[in-house]
């Protein structure tokens, strides 16, 4: 039972790296747009690291794909 239970954390870990390596790529091409000012390439990339870092880990589980 406890292997189970492992290898599930795991898997819930796996997915939120994954998430949150996503959420860091998209805010590092935000901060390479050049036909955006620089104020808000940093604000905006703030926001989008910030929400993925305060994404609640039900909220991750629950939206898409099975447990």
């Amino acid at each position: 039972m406890r292997i189970i239970k492992a290898i599930r954390n795991a898997k819930r870990l796996e997915k939120e790296n994954t998430e949150l390596r996503k959420a860091i790529e998209e805010a590092l091409q935000d901060l390479l747009d050049p036909e955006c000012p620089p104020g808000v390439r940093i604000l905006s990339t703030s926001i989008r690291l910030e929400r993925a870092l305060e994404k609640d880990p039900t909220e991750v589980s629950s939206s898409g794909g099975s447990k």
